[in-house]
């Protein structure tokens, strides 16, 4: 079959068709290069921003933005106590206890809070240790046991005790040397009324906190008042006119005084044993001078509410070199 010619001039079919393709790339290549150029612009406006941090982000819808204050803006208010820190308190100083006066009513103490107390005397403070109930707590206590006999001066020796009544025995300040204790309680006098020497019996007295103290130096030391007699029972045992109330009465005053001088606390036994007369009670004794079981359960009690805080005890003690000079 024979070929039909096209129209004179035109192109043929197929180079037509690879001159549009040709122009259809180049305006591809010409958007595309168009597209990287603006992205490239793009991009380096975003790195020319500052970054966006958690402060400088925008609160979020319904919100008000808070400015924090200015440095120079003054602190006050609620604003003060939130940012200014806690003054540290000043410490109250302890009160000093008061040696002149005797040891004041406190609320009473446990049982257990004699456990390291050790208790000084004579047959009345071993019946305390036998009828009060008391427990824990040590004795050095023995029938007719003087003050002199603790600390010995030219005439009396030293005497040698057991302690809690039985065993071995050893003197006074040779059993404490061998434990310390927190509370030492001392009760001396009646057997003493019959010495006829006040300054004797004061200077034995003063003589002996001083040795304790070496041997025990924190312990709180107290000094427990004669109590007096029953005037009728006991001069039908002891008729000696030494053995009075009056001679009592003085010797407190003589303890009451080296309390004062010394730093130790006087604890007014006597206080809560006596009738309205000044008087042991007839019922409150068996034989004028010791006492019934029921008294001595009275004198653990006033023990119990009449004690002394360590730190006030502490406080109140005399500066090193006043004894000397106030004599």
């Amino acid at each position: 079959m024979q070929k039909t010619a096209g129209a004179p001039g035109a192109p043929e079919p197929k180079k037509r068709d690879r001159e549009v393709g040709h122009r259809r790339r180049l305006i591809l290549s010409a958007l595309l290069a168009c597209i990287v150029l603006v992205g490239a612009v793009s991009l380096g406006a975003l790195a020319q921003q500052p970054a966006t941090t958690a402060e400088s982000a925008p609160p979020p819808a319904g919100t008000r933005a808070v400015s924090p204050p200015e440095a120079s803006t003054p602190v006050t208010g609620e604003t003060a106590a939130a940012v200014l820190p806690e003054p540290t308190p000043t410490p109250t100083p302890v009160p000093a206890f008061d040696f002149t006066q005797p040891a004041p009513e406190t609320a009473a103490v446990e049982d257990d809070w004699f456990s390291d107390a050790v208790f000084i005397g004579d047959s009345r403070t071993d019946g305390l240790r036998l009828y009060s109930g008391i427990r824990g707590a040590d004795f050095l206590a023995y029938k007719s046991l003087m003050i002199f006999h603790v600390v010995g001066n030219d005439q009396v020796d030293q005497r040698a005790v057991p302690l809690n009544g039985v065993g071995d025995k050893k003197t006074v300040l040779e059993w404490l040397d061998e434990k310390q204790y927190a509370k030492v309680y001392l009760m001396f006098g009646v057997n003493e009324l019959g010495y006829g020497n006040d300054s004797a019996f004061t200077d034995a007295f003063s003589r002996t906190v001083d040795e304790i103290r070496d041997r025990q130096p924190e312990a709180v030391l107290y000094i427990q008042s004669l109590v007096p007699i029953e005037p009728e029972k006991a001069h039908a045992t002891n008729p000696a006119s030494w053995l009075n109330n009056d001679n009592v009465a003085r010797y407190n005053e003589l303890l009451r005084q080296v309390c004062a001088d010394k730093g130790v606390v006087y604890v007014d036994v006597a206080s809560a044993l006596v009738n309205d007369a000044g008087n042991l009670p007839p019922e409150g004794t068996t034989d004028g001078i010791h006492f019934t079981r029921s008294w001595y359960e009275k004198w653990y009690a006033y023990l119990k509410t009449h004690t002394v805080d360590p730190a006030e005890y502490a406080a109140g003690q005399p500066v090193a070199g006043t004894e000397e000079m106030s004599e």
